[in-house]
């Protein structure tokens, strides 16, 4: 597996700092895509995470874009984060 930070993260609220981190932890201990999904889905319907990020899968991609503070309707153009399962 491989994760790639592509832009700086901009911390405008306290929770996005533990939620990238538990995004983190749940790229490092998916075992496969759809492992991955799954815990991506129930992240996003637990906690605040669709609030801040915006994100989806290209093939074997998984990418993270951050909303913008002044609307989260948007998003900041460059990927925050890169992931390829391998």
């Amino acid at each position: 597996m491989e994760v790639k930070f592509e832009s700086l993260v901009s911390v405008w609220d306290d929770q996005i700092s533990m939620l990238l981190i538990s995004l983190g932890n749940i790229v490092v201990f998916s075992r496969d895509e759809n492992e991955l999904r799954v815990a991506i889905k129930q992240l996003s319907e637990n906690t605040d995470f669709d609030k801040f990020f915006a994100y989806g899968f290209e093939g074997s991609h998984f990418w993270l874009k951050q909303r913008l503070v002044s609307d989260t309707s948007k998003y900041v153009k460059d990927r925050l984060l890169d992931f390829l399962s391998k």
